[in-house]
């Protein structure tokens, strides 16, 4: 708490308003989320039985593999959007709005066509899909991929409320809806045993989610209007596509570290080690990551409004202050998770699983230096420079991918996988340490 506290008194009295404005609503969100995570899969594996819980885990991380073709045009332009709206520039705003709002539908209609072409002609006669019947398998994967557009395209909506530092707005949105989807295929679950209506339930909320996020965008959104094509610019076209290579190749990093190797391993192994791999990795990866992303998320705004201020003293101050907390963060979740990770496992899924050590410790270390390798080059990211960094960890992650699998097909140990991705969290968190570093901004700031 008393690092808290010194943080935030080197923040002004608007900018600790919206800080908490932002941290409630990521708390609750965050909260929903590690609630619904801890219910959702022992509920599911209950009504759909382990086999489908694993078909489940499967199938809805195929479509995120087409995101490796998507750029996140809109991460780029919002910090962007950020920057100008700290100077004051309303009609700068809104062309960077509009520009990316192209872009993000020129990429939706790609992965749509890319989309039809997987779903008509791709073989899925696979040992983890072979109590699915062809028309099952076709409707489940229209629903898959139609929610995954939905949610690319409601990232233009989001970007428009949120530029300015407001996340509260769509973090609650995000909430409602993330558990309302949880609770609607748990109930689906008690009436039909067929994963079929669940995959129905995941592309009706994302229905809903989207008109609901264009109501939120039309009476909140400051200065922006939607497709004014007389905003459009060849120049800021190409300014926003090469500002989204890092943040794209930053999402396909993460894309093939998670989903590209849970398709891996329902490919040379069963749904029940799929279930396995995902639920380890839910419960000591993905929440605490989830729950450092609310301080991350809360501060990002913030150093890019200090940076576009030139605040570079302030800036500094708050990033090292910044690492401290990571690493009482840290600290506390290693801690934990030895001590009390095997309990909390087998007490979640009722001994659904045998807990495996060698996996715990494994997956742990990944996620401690992963996270200090992006605490350390959080300046970078605020202001659109981490494309050195970015481009580092998407190779080491293909590096990766490209080894277990021929490792899988002469019949080696999953571990070895487990043993790459620690390796690759190490070598990222070196030079993200080095790279941050040699920020000019660092050049004359002793701490």
């Amino acid at each position: 708490m008393s690092k808290l506290r010194t943080l935030s008194l080197n923040l002004s009295k608007e900018q600790i308003k919206r800080v908490s404005k932002n941290f409630i609503s990521l708390v609750t969100l965050n909260s929903s989320l590690t609630l619904s995570q801890i219910l959702f899969p022992p509920l599911m594996i209950t009504f759909y039985g382990l086999e489908n819980f694993g078909i489940w885990v499967f199938l809805t991380a195929l479509p995120s593999v087409l995101s490796v073709l998507n750029f996140d045009l809109n991460e780029a332009a919002k910090t962007e959007m950020s920057i100008y709206f700290n100077k004051n520039n309303k009609n700068k705003i809104n062309e960077i709005f509009n520009n990316s709002i192209i872009l993000t539908v020129i990429f939706i209609f790609i992965l749509s066509i890319i989309g039809f072409v997987i779903i008509n002609f791709f073989d899925f006669k696979l040992e983890i899909l072979k109590n699915l019947n062809s028309d099952e398998l076709n409707l489940i994967l229209i629903c898959v991929f139609l929610s995954f557009y939905l949610n690319i395209f409601n990232s233009i909506f989001k970007t428009g409320i949120t530029y300015w530092g407001r996340l509260d707005i769509s973090t609650y949105i995000e909430t409602f809806f993330d558990l309302s989807t949880k609770i609607l295929i748990i109930i689906l679950g008690f009436f039909f045993e067929k994963l079929m209506f669940a995959f129905i339930a995941l592309l009706f909320v994302g229905i809903l989610k989207t008109f609901i996020f264009y109501f939120f965008f039309i009476n909140y959104n400051k200065y922006l209007t939607l497709f004014s094509f007389n905003l459009i610019s060849k120049k800021l076209l190409l300014k926003l596509f090469k500002l989204s290579v890092p943040y794209y190749l930053d999402t396909s990093s993460n894309i093939i570290k998670h989903s590209f190797q849970i398709i891996i391993i329902g490919t040379f192994f069963n749904a029940q080690v799929v279930g396995l791999i995902s639920t380890f990795k839910t419960l000591f990866y993905f929440l605490p990551l989830r729950v450092w992303s609310v301080f991350s998320k809360v501060i990002f705004y913030e150093f890019t409004k200090l940076y576009a201020e030139k605040k570079f003293n302030k800036l500094k101050y708050i990033y090292f202050k910044s690492l401290k907390i990571g690493s009482l963060f840290i600290v506390t979740f290693v801690i934990l998770s030895f001590l009390m990770g095997e309990y909390l496992y087998s007490f979640w899924l009722n001994n659904s699983y045998n807990f495996d050590y060698y996996l715990l410790i494994l997956i742990v270390l990944d996620l401690v230096f992963f996270i200090s390798a992006r605490s350390a080059a959080f300046i970078n990211k605020s202001i659109n420079k981490f494309f050195e960094t970015s481009l580092t960890e998407i190779i080491i992650n293909l590096l990766i991918i490209i080894n277990v699998f021929f490792l899988f097909v002469n019949n080696q140990s999953i571990y070895y996988l487990f043993v790459f991705n620690l390796i690759g969290s190490i070598i990222i968190f070196i030079y993200s340490i080095y790279y941050s570093l040699n920020l000019k901004i660092f050049q004359k700031y002793k701490y």
